[in-house]
Protein backbone atom coordinates (compact mmCIF):
# COMPACT_ATOMS: atom_id res chain seq x y z
CA UNK A 1 0.00 0.00 0.00
CA UNK A 2 1.69 3.35 -1.30
CA UNK A 3 2.06 6.26 1.51
CA UNK A 4 -0.58 8.31 -0.26
CA UNK A 5 -3.35 5.38 0.10
CA UNK A 6 -2.39 4.66 3.72
CA UNK A 7 -3.55 8.38 4.48
CA UNK A 8 -6.38 8.16 2.88
CA UNK A 9 -7.20 5.41 4.68
CA UNK A 10 -6.32 6.66 7.55
CA UNK A 11 -8.48 9.31 7.36
CA UNK A 12 -11.03 7.55 6.30
CA UNK A 13 -11.11 5.31 9.05
CA UNK A 14 -10.85 8.30 11.56
CA UNK A 15 -14.39 9.51 10.45
CA UNK A 16 -16.43 6.67 9.61
CA UNK A 17 -19.70 7.19 11.92
CA UNK A 18 -20.23 10.24 9.35
CA UNK A 19 -20.24 7.87 6.40
CA UNK A 20 -23.00 5.69 7.65
CA UNK A 21 -20.39 2.39 7.85
CA UNK A 22 -18.47 0.63 10.22
CA UNK A 23 -15.49 -0.46 8.27
CA UNK A 24 -12.73 -0.46 5.64
CA UNK A 25 -12.58 -3.85 3.83
CA UNK A 26 -10.48 -2.32 0.88
CA UNK A 27 -8.89 0.05 -0.73
CA UNK A 28 -7.87 0.02 -4.66
CA UNK A 29 -6.94 2.68 -7.04
CA UNK A 30 -9.10 4.02 -9.68
CA UNK A 31 -8.26 4.09 -13.69
CA UNK A 32 -5.47 6.97 -14.10
CA UNK A 33 -6.71 10.45 -14.95
CA UNK A 34 -5.11 13.22 -16.93
CA UNK A 35 -5.84 15.53 -13.78
CA UNK A 36 -3.63 16.17 -11.22
CA UNK A 37 -6.22 14.48 -8.33
CA UNK A 38 -5.77 10.61 -7.71
CA UNK A 39 -8.65 8.16 -7.28
CA UNK A 40 -9.17 5.08 -5.10
CA UNK A 41 -12.38 3.12 -4.63
CA UNK A 42 -13.00 2.08 -0.96
CA UNK A 43 -14.94 -1.02 -0.36
CA UNK A 44 -16.82 -1.03 3.08
CA UNK A 45 -19.13 -2.96 4.81
CA UNK A 46 -21.71 -0.97 3.20
CA UNK A 47 -21.20 -0.62 -0.18
CA UNK A 48 -18.22 1.37 -1.88
CA UNK A 49 -17.46 5.07 -1.94
CA UNK A 50 -14.32 6.66 -3.77
CA UNK A 51 -11.78 8.65 -2.57
CA UNK A 52 -10.01 11.25 -4.21
CA UNK A 53 -6.58 13.12 -3.49
CA UNK A 54 -5.50 16.17 -4.34
CA UNK A 55 -2.33 18.58 -3.72
CA UNK A 56 -4.20 20.50 -0.90
CA UNK A 57 -2.51 24.03 -2.18
CA UNK A 58 -3.69 23.64 -5.26
CA UNK A 59 -7.84 24.03 -3.70
CA UNK A 60 -9.03 21.69 -6.75
CA UNK A 61 -11.36 19.69 -3.73
CA UNK A 62 -13.35 22.55 -2.22
CA UNK A 63 -13.69 23.85 -6.29
CA UNK A 64 -15.06 20.65 -7.28
CA UNK A 65 -16.95 20.80 -3.66
CA UNK A 66 -18.67 23.70 -4.29
CA UNK A 67 -19.80 22.95 -7.86
CA UNK A 68 -20.78 19.48 -7.02
CA UNK A 69 -23.10 21.07 -4.69
CA UNK A 70 -24.04 24.00 -7.45
CA UNK A 71 -24.98 21.28 -9.74
CA UNK A 72 -26.65 19.01 -7.83
CA UNK A 73 -29.76 21.63 -6.91
CA UNK A 74 -29.94 22.07 -10.68
CA UNK A 75 -30.55 18.40 -10.81
CA UNK A 76 -27.43 17.68 -13.13
CA UNK A 77 -26.17 14.23 -12.16
CA UNK A 78 -22.81 14.67 -10.64
CA UNK A 79 -21.40 12.47 -7.59
CA UNK A 80 -22.50 13.87 -4.38
CA UNK A 81 -19.59 14.89 -1.52
CA UNK A 82 -19.78 13.04 1.41
CA UNK A 83 -16.83 14.44 3.52
CA UNK A 84 -14.18 16.43 2.66
CA UNK A 85 -10.91 17.68 4.31
CA UNK A 86 -9.55 20.46 2.50
CA UNK A 87 -6.23 21.14 4.52
CA UNK A 88 -5.44 17.27 3.42
CA UNK A 89 -6.22 17.66 -0.06
CA UNK A 90 -8.88 14.26 0.74
CA UNK A 91 -12.90 14.09 -0.25
CA UNK A 92 -15.25 10.85 -0.06
CA UNK A 93 -17.53 10.81 -2.90
CA UNK A 94 -20.37 8.73 -4.22
CA UNK A 95 -19.31 6.45 -6.28
CA UNK A 96 -21.08 5.71 -9.87
CA UNK A 97 -19.59 2.04 -10.93
CA UNK A 98 -17.24 1.28 -13.74
CA UNK A 99 -19.62 1.65 -16.41
CA UNK A 100 -18.01 4.22 -18.43
CA UNK A 101 -19.93 5.17 -21.53
CA UNK A 102 -16.73 5.46 -23.73
CA UNK A 103 -16.42 1.73 -23.12
CA UNK A 104 -19.94 0.87 -22.72
CA UNK A 105 -20.83 1.69 -26.26
CA UNK A 106 -21.45 -0.48 -29.25
CA UNK A 107 -23.63 -0.25 -32.37
CA UNK A 108 -26.91 -1.28 -30.65
CA UNK A 109 -27.06 1.11 -28.26
CA UNK A 110 -24.86 4.14 -29.81
CA UNK A 111 -27.65 6.56 -30.84
CA UNK A 112 -29.54 6.18 -27.32
CA UNK A 113 -26.19 7.14 -25.76
CA UNK A 114 -25.24 9.98 -28.08
CA UNK A 115 -29.01 11.74 -27.63
CA UNK A 116 -29.30 10.88 -24.01
CA UNK A 117 -25.33 13.22 -23.61
CA UNK A 118 -27.03 15.90 -25.96
CA UNK A 119 -29.65 15.92 -23.59
CA UNK A 120 -27.58 16.20 -20.64
CA UNK A 121 -25.45 19.13 -22.53
CA UNK A 122 -28.88 20.70 -22.70
CA UNK A 123 -29.84 20.44 -19.16
CA UNK A 124 -26.20 22.53 -18.77
CA UNK A 125 -26.69 25.13 -20.85
CA UNK A 126 -30.01 26.05 -19.63
CA UNK A 127 -28.45 26.66 -16.00
CA UNK A 128 -27.78 29.88 -15.19
CA UNK A 129 -23.82 30.69 -15.14
CA UNK A 130 -23.11 30.33 -11.76
CA UNK A 131 -21.00 33.58 -10.04
CA UNK A 132 -17.34 33.53 -9.93
CA UNK A 133 -17.02 30.94 -13.14
CA UNK A 134 -14.27 31.64 -16.00
CA UNK A 135 -15.62 33.21 -19.00
CA UNK A 136 -14.04 32.28 -22.04
CA UNK A 137 -13.41 36.00 -23.51
CA UNK A 138 -11.86 36.03 -27.44
CA UNK A 139 -8.62 36.62 -25.88
CA UNK A 140 -8.66 33.43 -23.79
CA UNK A 141 -9.67 31.09 -26.46
CA UNK A 142 -7.17 32.22 -28.38
CA UNK A 143 -4.08 31.65 -25.10
CA UNK A 144 -5.55 28.15 -24.69
CA UNK A 145 -5.07 27.69 -28.78
CA UNK A 146 -1.41 28.49 -28.01
CA UNK A 147 -0.48 25.50 -25.93
CA UNK A 148 -0.87 24.18 -29.70
CA UNK A 149 2.69 25.93 -30.27
CA UNK A 150 4.32 25.74 -27.05
CA UNK A 151 3.75 21.90 -26.52
CA UNK A 152 2.94 20.28 -29.26
CA UNK A 153 5.34 21.74 -32.22
CA UNK A 154 7.50 22.77 -30.20
CA UNK A 155 7.46 21.08 -26.61
CA UNK A 156 6.50 17.47 -28.22
CA UNK A 157 7.56 17.75 -31.87
CA UNK A 158 10.73 20.00 -31.70
CA UNK A 159 9.52 21.00 -35.15
CA UNK A 160 10.91 23.60 -37.42
CA UNK A 161 8.88 25.78 -39.14
CA UNK A 162 8.91 29.04 -41.13
CA UNK A 163 8.16 32.44 -40.48
CA UNK A 164 5.76 31.64 -43.15
CA UNK A 165 4.17 28.87 -41.36
CA UNK A 166 4.25 30.62 -38.14
CA UNK A 167 1.83 33.31 -39.41
CA UNK A 168 -0.26 31.20 -40.85
CA UNK A 169 -0.97 29.58 -37.03
CA UNK A 170 -1.55 32.91 -36.02
CA UNK A 171 -3.91 33.85 -38.17
CA UNK A 172 -5.73 30.70 -37.87
CA UNK A 173 -6.26 31.51 -34.00
CA UNK A 174 -7.20 34.92 -34.35
CA UNK A 175 -10.34 33.65 -37.07
CA UNK A 176 -10.68 30.54 -34.96
CA UNK A 177 -11.21 32.63 -31.59
CA UNK A 178 -13.19 35.79 -33.26
CA UNK A 179 -15.22 33.11 -34.92
CA UNK A 180 -16.22 30.95 -31.74
CA UNK A 181 -16.19 34.85 -29.81
CA UNK A 182 -19.58 35.28 -31.55
CA UNK A 183 -21.50 32.07 -30.50
CA UNK A 184 -24.10 32.45 -27.67
CA UNK A 185 -22.14 31.38 -24.63
CA UNK A 186 -22.95 29.06 -21.99
CA UNK A 187 -22.50 27.19 -18.68
CA UNK A 188 -19.79 24.77 -20.23
CA UNK A 189 -18.61 21.34 -18.75
CA UNK A 190 -15.51 22.17 -21.11
CA UNK A 191 -14.47 18.28 -21.15
CA UNK A 192 -18.08 16.42 -21.94
CA UNK A 193 -16.43 13.66 -23.34
CA UNK A 194 -17.64 9.81 -23.09
CA UNK A 195 -14.89 9.10 -21.13
CA UNK A 196 -16.24 11.45 -18.30
CA UNK A 197 -20.09 10.20 -18.25
CA UNK A 198 -20.73 7.23 -16.89
CA UNK A 199 -23.80 4.52 -16.86
CA UNK A 200 -24.90 4.46 -13.48
CA UNK A 201 -27.07 1.64 -11.66
CA UNK A 202 -30.40 3.23 -12.20
CA UNK A 203 -29.54 3.06 -16.14
CA UNK A 204 -29.20 7.36 -15.92
CA UNK A 205 -25.77 9.31 -17.18
CA UNK A 206 -23.80 10.53 -14.27
CA UNK A 207 -21.15 13.33 -15.30
CA UNK A 208 -17.58 13.62 -13.83
CA UNK A 209 -14.13 15.91 -14.10
CA UNK A 210 -17.04 18.89 -14.22
CA UNK A 211 -14.24 21.05 -11.84
CA UNK A 212 -13.25 23.54 -14.93
CA UNK A 213 -16.70 24.59 -15.25
CA UNK A 214 -16.87 27.97 -17.32
CA UNK A 215 -18.85 29.97 -19.52
CA UNK A 216 -17.96 29.77 -22.98
CA UNK A 217 -19.55 29.08 -26.92
CA UNK A 218 -22.33 26.73 -26.96
CA UNK A 219 -20.33 24.45 -29.11
CA UNK A 220 -17.66 23.40 -26.82
CA UNK A 221 -19.24 20.41 -25.35
CA UNK A 222 -21.61 19.58 -28.14
CA UNK A 223 -17.78 18.61 -30.13
CA UNK A 224 -16.62 16.94 -27.29
CA UNK A 225 -18.68 13.84 -28.39
CA UNK A 226 -19.70 14.53 -32.15
CA UNK A 227 -15.69 14.32 -32.76
CA UNK A 228 -14.95 12.55 -29.98
CA UNK A 229 -11.59 10.43 -30.50
CA UNK A 230 -12.66 6.81 -29.54
CA UNK A 231 -15.73 6.84 -32.06
CA UNK A 232 -15.18 8.86 -35.55
CA UNK A 233 -18.55 9.11 -36.38
CA UNK A 234 -19.59 8.89 -40.41
CA UNK A 235 -21.39 11.28 -41.87
CA UNK A 236 -24.88 10.46 -41.64
CA UNK A 237 -24.56 9.84 -37.84
CA UNK A 238 -23.32 13.26 -37.57
CA UNK A 239 -25.66 14.59 -38.82
CA UNK A 240 -28.67 13.08 -37.46
CA UNK A 241 -26.91 14.00 -33.93
CA UNK A 242 -26.66 17.66 -35.59
CA UNK A 243 -30.18 18.00 -35.56
CA UNK A 244 -31.06 16.57 -32.50
CA UNK A 245 -28.66 19.32 -30.99
CA UNK A 246 -30.66 21.37 -33.08
CA UNK A 247 -34.26 20.07 -31.36
CA UNK A 248 -33.41 20.97 -28.27
CA UNK A 249 -31.82 24.13 -29.17
CA UNK A 250 -35.40 25.60 -30.56
CA UNK A 251 -36.31 24.96 -27.42
CA UNK A 252 -33.93 26.87 -25.78
CA UNK A 253 -32.87 30.52 -25.56
CA UNK A 254 -29.69 29.73 -27.68
CA UNK A 255 -30.63 31.01 -31.12
CA UNK A 256 -29.29 29.29 -34.27
CA UNK A 257 -30.31 30.24 -37.65
CA UNK A 258 -29.88 26.83 -39.38
CA UNK A 259 -28.75 23.26 -39.79
CA UNK A 260 -26.03 25.22 -41.44
CA UNK A 261 -25.15 27.43 -39.13
CA UNK A 262 -25.42 24.88 -36.54
CA UNK A 263 -22.55 22.66 -38.44
CA UNK A 264 -20.29 25.67 -38.85
CA UNK A 265 -20.12 26.49 -35.22
CA UNK A 266 -19.34 22.98 -34.06
CA UNK A 267 -16.26 22.75 -36.54
CA UNK A 268 -15.05 26.06 -35.32
CA UNK A 269 -15.67 24.89 -31.68
CA UNK A 270 -13.97 22.14 -32.68
CA UNK A 271 -11.24 23.28 -34.17
CA UNK A 272 -10.66 25.42 -30.74
CA UNK A 273 -10.99 22.74 -28.77
CA UNK A 274 -8.73 20.45 -30.90
CA UNK A 275 -5.83 22.91 -30.57
CA UNK A 276 -6.11 23.26 -27.49
CA UNK A 277 -5.97 19.42 -26.70
CA UNK A 278 -3.44 18.55 -29.18
CA UNK A 279 -1.05 21.26 -26.69
CA UNK A 280 -2.99 19.87 -23.54
CA UNK A 281 -2.48 16.31 -24.02
CA UNK A 282 1.17 17.47 -25.23
CA UNK A 283 1.85 18.97 -21.95
CA UNK A 284 0.41 15.99 -20.31
CA UNK A 285 3.25 13.62 -21.21
CA UNK A 286 6.23 16.14 -20.88
CA UNK A 287 5.27 18.22 -17.80
CA UNK A 288 3.06 15.79 -15.83
CA UNK A 289 4.64 12.45 -16.71
CA UNK A 290 1.48 11.14 -17.79
CA UNK A 291 1.90 9.40 -21.43
CA UNK A 292 -1.44 7.25 -21.57
CA UNK A 293 -3.19 9.53 -24.04
CA UNK A 294 -0.59 10.06 -26.65
CA UNK A 295 -2.05 8.04 -28.88
CA UNK A 296 -5.10 10.36 -28.73
CA UNK A 297 -3.04 13.08 -30.56
CA UNK A 298 -3.28 11.15 -33.86
CA UNK A 299 -7.18 11.10 -34.31
CA UNK A 300 -7.51 14.98 -32.75
CA UNK A 301 -4.80 15.95 -35.01
CA UNK A 302 -7.17 14.10 -38.32
CA UNK A 303 -10.33 15.96 -36.87
CA UNK A 304 -8.47 19.24 -37.16
CA UNK A 305 -6.37 18.71 -40.67
CA UNK A 306 -9.28 17.27 -42.59
CA UNK A 307 -11.94 19.77 -41.12
CA UNK A 308 -10.01 23.04 -41.95
CA UNK A 309 -9.39 22.11 -45.28
CA UNK A 310 -13.20 22.84 -45.55
CA UNK A 311 -12.82 27.15 -45.15
CA UNK A 312 -10.83 28.56 -47.53
CA UNK A 313 -9.26 30.81 -44.49
CA UNK A 314 -8.13 27.99 -43.08
CA UNK A 315 -6.56 25.74 -45.80
CA UNK A 316 -3.38 26.70 -45.54
CA UNK A 317 -3.52 25.36 -41.66
CA UNK A 318 -4.84 22.13 -42.97
CA UNK A 319 -2.09 22.03 -45.39
CA UNK A 320 0.83 22.83 -43.09
CA UNK A 321 -0.66 20.22 -41.09
CA UNK A 322 -0.41 17.25 -43.51
CA UNK A 323 2.63 17.82 -44.91
CA UNK A 324 4.52 18.96 -41.95
CA UNK A 325 3.12 18.04 -38.85
CA UNK A 326 1.45 14.34 -39.44
CA UNK A 327 4.23 12.91 -40.67
CA UNK A 328 6.34 14.62 -37.73
CA UNK A 329 4.06 13.38 -34.85
CA UNK A 330 3.81 9.53 -36.31
CA UNK A 331 7.82 9.77 -36.14
CA UNK A 332 7.90 10.90 -32.63
CA UNK A 333 5.24 8.71 -31.50
CA UNK A 334 7.14 5.65 -33.05
CA UNK A 335 10.36 6.65 -31.00
CA UNK A 336 8.48 7.35 -27.88
CA UNK A 337 5.60 4.68 -27.84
Amino acid sequence: MSNLQKELLDWTNSILSTLDCNKIVNITPLREQASLRSYFRLTTDMGTKVGVVSVPESNVNSTFEELSSSLLRNNIKVPRIEASNHRKGFMIVEDFGDKVLQLEMNLENQKEFYKEAINQIHKIQDIQPFQGLNILSEETLKQQMKLFEEWFLAGLLDLEYSDDEKSIVFEAYNFIAKECAQQPFVLCHFDFEFRNLMLTSDGSIGILDFQDLCVGPYTLDFVSILKDIENPLIDTDLSAYLKHCLVGLDSSEISIPSFEGLKRDIDFGGFQRQLRILGTLARLHLRDKKSFRLNDLIQTLKFLMDDTANYEELKGLSDFLKKKVEPKLLQTLKAII
